[in-house]
């Protein structure tokens, strides 16, 4: 027997698993078999169902059979064995429930719907996994990308900065090493400070080779003077180019960079230029390995700044050998009579330009006088020795017969101020005549000294405005001294005395003292004075000195004595004198 219990389309699929569970309770399939059968059958429908409309029938032959066709045309056949073959017609056969299957069929249909449920909410699940891991996926490659992309410009960042620090720490040496370079005149020194900034931290070693004058190259450190001259330091002096070679050995030198042996030299020469002449030639190998393109722009701009420095140092000091010839040349040789002893020293500044105006002179006049003056022109170097050339010629020639010194010193006055009248110069001209009496007048220059036979100093006070000033008509004023046997008068400059942070007064107070303690003939005098004063000091200024004493009286009580008596060593106060002074002034011509 072959009946059909159930057919139909299947639009839900609790439905149709009621039908089914219907036909089983109505054969009283087994509980398990039941189950088995159930779930089949769910199973099956599952799998056709969400591909279109699903076909069942339950059959009832040996066992109940359920037949399911999809729209596909696939065919899946379950079956399970019943209790009876046959079975009594029940209500509900043709797929309508009987009697008590409504509670069974509505648990059915309840679980069936919680299924579905379930497996759309898990579906919707897995996609919004699925949707939720490819968008992490996707942000952790632009991460991964963001990542790369900071490591990069981190790595940018940091070679830039590294960069930037080199490049800043060269500039640092190289501005150090022209304040370094520029802070000297003397051209050796240039050279040992330049070697010293140099080697060995820039260069393993350095050589300067500087042109002579009469062909030829002198070579610094001098250690390097037995060192061939080598043709890369010849083409750079010729071309005016640095040359960056690698010389390798038994060939020819080659560019820089080529593959060389362990056995190479690579060397850079680079040519002092200044105002543009090629003073020499700056050769120089590297610490390490190789010279980088930074480091040839480094020694480039240091070979200007040596050149620069060493280009003013050279000009200095032939300057300097010229003025100090010429000044030399014109401190006259001191006069020698019976009445007065005479001596003097000239010390050159030995910080910054050491070339000045300072100058004395000493001579005797026709009728028996005697002249002497210091002076000291303003500015140094070739055009102050230059003028104080002049001063002392002018001062000859009018000291040879005017009247005073006064006088003298009024019509150099004028010649300067008419002459030369952005110069300006101090002196200060003495004339003593064969009866002891010192006249003297004084041009803004510091006062003498005047130290008795007993050892008491005064100053020679009284002064007046410096030479060239813009003063139309003046005249400077004379004073006058009766001087004893055995006197001493010291000219100077105020190199001798002025100190920064030292008020002048107080200066001078220490050169007085200085004098009147100083023991022996005139020059151990004069050499006690100069020891006492420069100890002390860093000699910024020229230093000159004139000395002279009248002869001391030979018998005891002969001679003439001081007018005035003080307590031998002392230092008598500004504005004291010795003997009868008076005081005229004299008119120019």
């Amino acid at each position: 027997m072959n009946r059909q219990l159930y057919r139909g389309a299947i639009a839900d699929s609790a439905a149709a698993l009621a039908a089914a569970a219907s036909a089983m309770v109505r054969f009283d399939v087994a509980v398990d078999e039941r189950a088995r059968f159930l779930a089949a059958v769910a199973q099956a429908l599952r799998d056709h169902h969400p591909h279109g409309t699903v076909k069942l029938s339950v059959t009832e032959a040996d066992g109940l059979e359920a037949g399911i066709t999809a729209d596909s045309g696939s065919v899946q056949r379950i079956t399970v064995p019943v209790a009876a073959s046959s079975a009594p017609e029940r209500p509900g056969e043709h797929g309508e429930p009987g009697p008590g299957e409504d509670t069974l069929l509505d648990l059915i249909i309840e679980q069936q719907d919680a299924l579905d449920w379930h497996r759309r909410e898990l579906e919707q699940t897995n996609q919004g996994v699925l949707a939720l891991h490819a968008e992490l996926a996707q942000s952790t490659e632009q991460l991964r990308h963001a990542s790369e992309l900071q490591r990069h410009l981190l790595s940018a960042e940091r070679a830039a900065r590294a960069s930037a620090e080199k490049s800043r720490a060269r500039l640092a040496f190289l501005a150090h090493a022209g304040a370094t370079l520029s802070e000297s005149l003397d051209h050796e020194q240039i050279l040992g400070r330049l070697h010293a900034l140099v080697v060995p931290r820039y260069a393993s070693t350095m050589t300067v080779w500087l042109a002579r004058p009469l062909g030829g190259f002198a070579p610094f450190p001098a250690s390097a003077a037995d060192a061939q001259l080598s043709p890369h330091v010849e083409k750079a002096y010729a071309s005016g180019r640095a040359q960056h070679v690698t010389r390798l050995p038994g060939e020819e030198e080659v560019l820089a960079g080529v593959d060389s042996t362990l056995d190479s030299q690579q060397i850079l020469a680079v040519p002092l230029i200044s105002r543009g002449a090629t003073l020499g030639v700056l050769a120089a190998e590297p610490p390490a390995d190789s010279f980088a393109a930074e480091d040839v722009v480094v020694f480039s701009e240091l070979a200007r700044l040596t050149a620069a420095a060493t280009d003013n140092a050279l000009r200095y000091e032939h300057e300097r050998d010229v003025a100090e010839r010429l000044q030399r040349a014109m401190l006259t040789d001191l006069p020698e009579c019976g009445r007065l002893q005479f001596t003097a020293r000239y010390l050159p500044a030995e910080a910054g330009l050491n070339v000045g105006g300072d100058w004395y002179d000493a001579f005797e006049r026709p009728d028996g006088d005697i002249i002497a003056a210091v002076g000291d022109v303003t500015g140094h170097g070739l055009q102050a020795a230059a003028l104080m050339g002049q001063l002392r010629t002018t001062l000859r020639a009018y000291a040879i017969d005017a009247p005073g010194p006064g006088e003298v010193l009024t019509r150099m006055h004028r010649l300067l101020s008419h002459l030369q009248p952005d110069d300006l110069a101090t002196a200060v001209l003495a004339q003593m005549s064969p009866d002891g009496l010192l006249r003297w007048s004084n041009a803004g220059h510091p006062p003498p000294l005047l130290r008795g036979p007993d050892g008491a100093v005064t100053l020679l006070d009284g002064h007046d405005f410096l030479l060239g000033m813009p003063l139309e008509g003046a005249a400077l004023t004379e004073h006058s001294i009766q001087l004893v046997p055995g006197a001493a008068v010291l000219f100077y400059t105020d190199g001798l005395i002025e100190r920064r942070g030292t008020p002048l007064g107080a200066a001078i107070d220490r050169l007085a003292d200085a004098f009147a303690r100083a023991e022996g003939d005139l020059d151990a005098v004069a050499d006690s004075v100069l020891d006492e004063m420069l100890r002390d000091s860093a000699r910024e200024d020229d230093t000159c000195l004139l000395m002279f004493r009248t002869v001391p009286a030979m018998p005891a009580g002969e001679g003439r004595a001081l007018t005035r008596t003080t307590v031998p060593g002392t230092v008598l106060p500004v504005g004291a004198a010795i003997g009868d002074e008076s005081e005229t002034a004299t008119a120019g011509p």
